[in-house]
């Protein structure tokens, strides 16, 4: 028999040697590989890290060792906080004006939910310290006040875009988190995460053409949660589809005991595995994914200032930990309690300050970590005041009381914390869109009566950030500004 022929019948049998799997059922080499294989073709969970692998160099490189991870360096994460029920933003919250941005004061900010002696006219009635204006008894703008020192604030800015959306209702396509995915927003463990069970990972909609189900949001809610994407996630299935050859190219050259056992291992093991192969050489890229790094509540920087006791303190904890440390992309947390047009302002004003709280501490993280943060805030709909009847308690600090649902007074802001120092912009004027004193103005933009539209002017100011925004045709699928382009955006070039 010649060698040639003798090589080809070991490597049949080789392929062929029998493993027994989970369900007892005995199967050959080949197949084992293969069920990887679809393992990677059909799981939807699709974090980044096998996108770690150099494919390129495992597939060039059959006989000896090589280092098959590096760290992924995605764009700036993104934080978005999705404030469910229809809450105030414009007005009370974060200053909106006319045509001439949000320092064209309106002459009537009632429906807004301002008295007329709180108009922004009047002196002292406007904070400036994040950049963007808010009213300077705004409830959102307390909780950052109360949650960030002076330094944190002097590098932050950002963008009111006015733009009606359906009252009080997750059937908004508010959420942009798949197209900032595609435009740059990655980590080396997943590349999108949410606080519920859905498309989006919180209770707004996706825009349908968004849509990419390798990269559906992992649900997070706790620390623990995310000790359980590497205990559960195991190589096999975290790699994509386009890095399936790569990771079978690896195993194939373990012994078939070894195979068998490896694709039962958590992925810490798994990494510790690939170490004492030689397939990794850094134990840096090991230390990356233990128990212990991607456990917000074993990190001091987050137990310092966040309560973990706090259901609402808790998600967003664990989810900036996992951006700024580059082991997420982008997340979305669900906040309920937004309806809150129940005849008081003391009820909207409590949960104003809470979602200021929560973004106060995100950026706060992002300072003691020496890490940039973008954060998104959203809500479904909108509300209207009454235009004469006060809530003089503690809690209602004397404003108009909330009456309704009012999509027409819809609202949504970005706030960039650049560590750096204070984000350049294109223009002074950080308003999208205009308000009239009866709500936005449907024909200022034409983000003020589409949503989806709304979702890729975002996508246009984060690809702005890089220089980029020439390529949202590429990441949305058209580019609705157009030649006026221009008019959308407000971030300059900051990275």
């Amino acid at each position: 028999m010649s060698n040639r022929k003798s090589k080809k019948i070991n490597k049949n049998l080789h392929d062929n040697a029998f493993y027994k799997l989970e369900n007892h059922r005995y199967v050959s080499r080949r197949d084992f590989l293969g069920q990887m294989a679809g393992a990677l073709a059909t799981y939807t969970l699709a974090p980044s890290f096998l996108s770690l692998l150099k494919s390129n160099t495992l597939l060039a490189q059959e006989n000896g060792c090589v280092n098959p991870l590096e760290t992924i360096t995605g764009k700036v994460p993104v934080l978005i906080i999705d404030l469910s029920g229809g809450a105030n933003i414009a007005g009370s919250n974060v200053m909106v004006g006319g045509a001439g941005g949000q320092n064209d004061y309106l002459t009537d900010y009632r429906k807004l939910g301002l008295p007329n002696s709180m108009l922004p006219s009047i002196s002292g009635q406007t904070n400036n310290a994040l950049g963007l204006s808010f009213h300077s008894d705004s409830g959102i703008l307390r909780g950052i006040l109360a949650n960030t020192s002076a330094a944190v604030r002097s590098r932050v800015d950002g963008i009111v875009f006015c733009a009606d959306s359906n009252d009080d209702t997750g059937n908004n396509p508010h959420n942009p988190i798949y197209w900032l995915a595609r435009a740059g927003a990655a980590g080396d463990l997943a590349t999108l995460a949410g606080t519920q069970n859905s498309d989006s990972g919180g209770r707004s909609t996706i825009p349908i053409a968004s849509m990419d189900p390798t990269l559906r949001p992992v649900r997070l809610n706790r620390p623990e949660d995310a000790i359980n994407l590497i205990n559960l996630g195991k190589l096999s299935t975290l790699f994509p589809t386009d890095k399936a050859k790569a990771i079978l190219k690896a195993t194939e050259r373990m012994s078939s005991r070894h195979l068998a056992s490896f694709n039962q291992q958590t992925l810490p093991q798994q990494l510790k595995t690939l170490a004492e192969c030689g397939y990794i050489q850094s134990q840096e890229i090991i230390d990356r994914f233990t128990p212990e790094a991607v456990n917000a509540a074993l990190d001091p920087a987050v137990t310092s200032l966040f309560d973990l006791g706090n259901t609402s303190e808790r998600r967003v904890a664990t989810m900036v930990k996992l951006m700024l440390d580059g082991r997420l992309g982008a997340a979305t947390v669900e906040k309920g309690g937004y309806d809150y047009h129940d005849q008081t302002r003391a009820t909207g004003e409590i949960r104003d300050f809470e979602a200021g709280v929560l973004i106060g501490k995100a950026m706060a993280l992002a300072n003691a970590k020496a890490k940039d943060l973008l954060i998104y805030v959203l809500t479904d709909g909108g509300v209207s005041a009454s235009r004469t009847q006060i809530d003089n308690s503690d809690n209602g600090r004397g404003k108009l009381i909330w009456t309704g649902d009012s999509g027409d007074t819809g609202a949504t802001f970005m706030l960039l914390y650049r560590h750096s120092g204070r984000p350049e912009l294109r223009s002074t004027n950080r308003q999208i869109g205009s308000f009239t004193n009866n709500g936005v103005l449907q024909t200022s933009s034409i983000v003020a009566n589409s949503v989806t539209n709304l979702s890729k002017a975002v996508v246009a100011n984060y690809l702005a950030l890089y220089g980029e925004e020439g390529q949202l045709a590429d990441v949305v699928g058209d580019n609705p500004f157009a030649s006026d382009m221009n008019q959308y955006i407000r971030f300059g070039q900051n990275f």
